[in-house]
């Protein structure tokens, strides 16, 4: 697939502030599974200056600077991105990924301690839930990695009503199972604290989803991706109980979701309000041609 991509965030103020600098994070990034073929982000005012850089998970980013006073932000990302991974199952599965907890290398247990280690420890009186549904569904998949995985993509999915929530940060994954309704970031975290209950490193990736083609105009999205010994790492988005493919194109994905947002940053003013708004326009500019097979 290729898709077109537009994605406008404006950040308005009411009065004069001091911008200082942000991060911001809407470079989708080449690998295997998508290619960048043309991609460019606008920033007003103009900065005073700005930086490129490489996080330690691979993200691309930008550092922006700015002078004087301004009221309002706008930063525009238009990209094409083919989207490569018509299989999401596409790979032979190595003996050290085939059951739970997966096997890992020396140096992988030391890389991907901050994607095994809960950020959401229970501390109730009473039994983990988590970690009883973690249980629970690798018993329902005889330990297997990804009959695991799968078994917790559909769960989320047939289980937790996704909905729009606007208040910043991430629901807690008690408070998500107990209330059964959340947003795609919040299922994206219960899907990952599950996986590294089980053993299975996850981290938590920002990116667009196509949605309904009919509709253009959609949001920012959130899911997780997995890392499997031998296949690296694959991606899981519970809001829809789909293993990701080429439906799905990513800016960012890291142990923990700030530091996949977007655009971060602070201002000086005194008594000052702030809105958001943003709008992302996602269409598909070409289809994959159907493979044609002869015939005997």
């Amino acid at each position: 697939m290729i898709y077109s991509i537009s994605h406008t965030t404006v950040y308005s103020y009411s009065k004069k502030v001091f911008l200082e600098p942000h991060i911001i994070r809407l470079y989708p990034r080449s690998d295997p599974a998508q290619k960048i073929l043309s991609h460019e982000v606008t920033i007003s005012p103009d900065p005073a200056g700005i930086s490129q850089g490489i996080d330690i998970w691979g993200n691309t980013f930008t550092q922006a600077w700015f002078n004087d006073l301004h009221q309002k932000l706008k930063i525009v990302s238009k990209c094409h991105a083919r989207t490569l991974r018509h299989n999401p199952f596409d790979y032979f599965l190595p003996l050290q990924s085939q059951n739970i907890p997966v096997v890992l290398e020396p140096n992988e247990k030391i890389d991907l301690r901050s994607c095994l280690a809960r950020q959401y420890p229970f501390t109730g009186l009473a039994g983990d839930p988590l970690r009883d549904l973690a249980l629970s569904l690798i018993k329902k998949s005889n330990g297997l990695s990804t009959s695991f995985l799968q078994e917790l993509n559909v769960w989320l999915f047939e289980n937790i009503e996704l909905r729009e929530r606007h208040e910043p940060g991430i629901m807690d994954p008690f408070s998500l199972i107990q209330l059964k309704k959340g947003s795609c970031r919040d299922l994206s975290i219960l899907f990952i604290e599950t996986c590294r209950e089980a053993g299975i490193p996850a981290r938590f990736v920002s990116g667009y989803q196509e949605g309904d083609s009919r509709i253009s105009e959609g949001e920012l999205h959130a899911w997780a991706e997995a890392y499997l010994p031998g296949i690296g790492w694959r991606g899981y988005d519970p809001s829809h109980g789909l293993v990701v493919a080429d439906r799905h194109v990513i800016l960012a994905a890291a142990p923990d979701f700030k530091d996949t947002m977007p655009v971060s940053g602070t201002i000086r003013g005194t008594g000052v309000t702030s809105i958001i708004d943003y709008e992302v326009m996602m269409e598909v500019v070409c289809e994959p041609a159907p493979l044609l097979y002869e015939r005997n």
